[in-house]
């Protein structure tokens, strides 16, 4: 989603011609292989550490900042200012159970942040299963301030 979204020239596909786009087919490869071989990937899913590194295999510049090394308001504060400039992301993973969803870890970019209400929008990639969602600041930090005993139990 993001890298479709951001001003980076994508491969072609032919399945979506003359579009041209990123997708896992074309972004994962050798070099992500790597990081996170695509068989691991399938059966796993990715830490943060991984989605940051397979990032940086492309014409980007990807910051990767775990929630214990931080605190709810520096987060907001970051994340905030960040999807306020232009060609700017935010991707999040965080434990789903901590928001009410399913369990287990995810990662999904935000839309946006409402100041007013101090809520985040959850642009969730598995949209067929779960819509966008608001969700307040203080949810979502807690729910990425969670130990992922995949990633050396960093957050």
């Amino acid at each position: 989603m993001v890298l479709n979204a951001l001003n980076v020239p994508a491969p072609s596909v032919p399945e979506y011609e003359p579009y041209r786009t990123f997708t896992q087919d074309n972004v994962l490869d050798e070099r992500t292989d790597a990081i996170l071989a695509r068989d691991v990937l399938a059966k796993k899913g990715m830490t943060l550490d991984q989605i940051g590194g397979i990032l940086a295999t492309q014409p980007v510049k990807a910051e990767v900042h775990h929630a214990a090394d931080s605190s709810v308001d520096e987060f907001r504060k970051l994340a905030s200012s960040h999807l306020g400039q232009s060609n700017h992301f935010v991707i999040v993973n965080y434990l789903r159970k901590a928001i009410g969803q399913e369990k287990g870890g995810h990662i999904s970019p935000l839309a946006a942040y409402d100041g007013k209400s101090d809520r985040f929008l959850i642009l969730d990639v598995a949209r067929y299963k779960y819509p966008p969602v608001w969700v307040k600041t203080s949810e979502l930090f807690d729910a990425m301030n969670t130990q992922d005993s995949d990633n050396e139990n960093k957050t």
